[in-house]
């Protein structure tokens, strides 16, 4: 097996992004620090960042590197396949090699609907790739897709991390740093126990990892004396483990890292904290906290398998909102089991505390999930699976389901989300009322106007262009920030 000395590692981009602000890819910045680590040279393209197909096309020509390698997630999967045939029309003799959520939930159907991928790599790849780029036999590297004549092999099972401490955290060193809008990503943890049925997490990997404390703040110190200050925990379960976090609460404390802005904006369980635990992470720095509550009631929450009752999370609401954290609280609309009705008991949740934010997310069955099973199998698609996956990461935010069943037919399920949508313009006029209250009668104004389907239309038309979308993107930081400042918390 030849050896890759080089690899071109590529963040794509989809044709229509709502993302006004890139955010640095913290999981290529793991592959990077295993690539680097073994010696092996690598360069970064974020197509986030408004690169188009002709600037991909200079930068292969300019490093020729000896092996491409494409992130890829199962929304649009057709745009990525049209990255690596893109590539493989015009570097015809350099491999690609993907890997990502898709890939280990779809494995071998991945290289099979597309001849231009030439490697696929299941579940984490710091050990794998590093691997087929030293030359590695194939047949040897765990979780490795491959051809093998006219057909696709694959590999041993994938081996994960244990000891996630031993991983170097990303340097970030061949990233464009300076472009994104946000601070640095953290991931403190790996996998999840829990079985939601809407959730790939488990479906490609669930057992639970975590690092220690001490070296997760020896991240957060290395980017504070870098002049970093705000860090968002970007996994399934950072406060999976409470110990863990407050010890590391306490580091954060002991070395001093003063005025930080910490979030946890992927969502945390309601039943993982408790409120000497929020008390002990306000005091320290944390601001945002995003619960996952997704329904409004202990028998939707137990059909997706929640594990969770709808006491314990209006309690942890009630203990952020009252401790001054951003709260946020996302709700999926279109659960097995649910109807108009269950729904109402969601809206009514997101309106009885003083919330900062709320997404109610048009629920889309990804593949290998066990929602996607249980539609497939009942026959519920409105929209057939390699149609809506590539519709876009806007269908979750969107009204348009892309199943039904007989208790929540298609034209009440449009009802219904047209209604969250106005609930979460009314959250976020709200939000800005409050935190504005010193600009009384304009914040009344300015609430107004950012509440207006018509002003949104207008910013998702002016985000499709690069340079708007950037000048949108400052904007809205420079609010948002404001935001978690304490002398204007409402």
């Amino acid at each position: 097996m030849a050896r890759f000395n080089h690899v071109m590692l590529i963040n794509p981009t989809y044709s229509y992004t709502l993302f006004t602000t890139p955010v640095v890819p913290v999981g290529i910045g793991y592959i990077a620090e295993s690539l680097n680590a073994r010696g092996i040279g690598y360069s970064v393209l974020d197509m986030t960042l408004g690169y188009s197909f002709a600037d991909l096309e200079k930068h292969i020509r300019r490093i020729k590197p000896d092996l491409i390698g494409i992130s890829m997630m199962s929304l649009m999967y057709r745009e990525h396949y049209r990255m690596a045939n893109f590539i493989k029309g015009r570097f015809p003799l350099i491999p690609v090699v993907v890997g990502g959520p898709h890939v280990s939930s779809c494995r071998e159907a991945v290289l099979t609907d597309c001849s231009s991928i030439d490697f696929g790599i299941l579940q984490e790849g710091e050990f794998s790739l590093p691997a087929l780029c030293e030359g590695k036999n194939v047949e040897a590297i765990p979780g490795l897709l491959y051809r093998a004549g006219s057909g696709i092999a694959c590999s041993t099972e994938p081996i994960d991390a244990v000891n996630l401490d031993a991983l170097p955290f990303p340097k970030y060193e061949h990233f464009e740093l300076s472009k994104y809008g946000f601070g640095i990503s953290i991931v403190s943890s790996r996998g999840c126990p829990y079985r939601c049925i809407y959730c790939s997490a488990h479906a490609i990997r669930n057992k639970f990892r975590a690092r220690t404390a001490g070296n997760v703040v020896d991240e957060m110190e290395y980017w504070y004396g870098r002049g970093y200050r705000e860090f968002d925990f970007q996994e399934d379960n950072p406060t999976f483990d409470q110990l863990r976090l407050l010890e590391l609460c306490d580091q954060i404390e002991k070395r001093g890292l003063r005025d930080v802005m910490i979030m946890c904006g992927n969502g945390i369980r309601a039943d993982r904290i408790n409120r000497q635990l929020l008390k002990r992470m306000k005091e320290v720095g944390f601001k945002r906290l995003a619960f996952g509550v997704e329904a409004g009631n202990d028998r939707i929450l137990k059909n997706i398998k929640k594990g969770e009752s709808i006491d314990v999370i209006k309690n942890a609401i009630r203990d952020a909102c009252d401790l001054g954290f951003f709260v946020s609280l996302f709700f999926v609309v279109g659960a097995p089991g649910e109807t108009a009705k269950d729904v109402e008991d969601s809206m009514n949740i997101a309106l009885s505390y003083p919330i900062s934010h709320v997404n109610f997310f048009n629920l889309i069955p990804l593949p290998r999930t066990e929602l996607f099973e249980w539609v497939h199998k009942n026959n519920y698609f409105i929209l057939k699976p390699e149609i809506y996956l590539n519709l876009g990461s806007s269908l979750q935010m969107g009204c348009q389901p892309v199943f039904a069943t007989p208790e929540f037919s298609r034209s009440e399920r449009v009802a219904v989300l047209r209604r969250t949508k106005k609930i979460e313009r009314f959250i976020k006029k709200r939000t800005i009322e409050n935190k504005f209250k010193s600009l009384y009668p304009f914040n009344k104004l300015i609430g107004w106007l950012y509440m207006r389907p018509e002003i949104q239309k207008v910013e998702i038309l002016l985000m499709r262009h690069p340079l708007y979308r950037k000048t949108i993107g400052f904007i809205k930081r420079r609010v948002r920030d404001s935001f978690y400042k304490d002398d204007i918390l409402g």
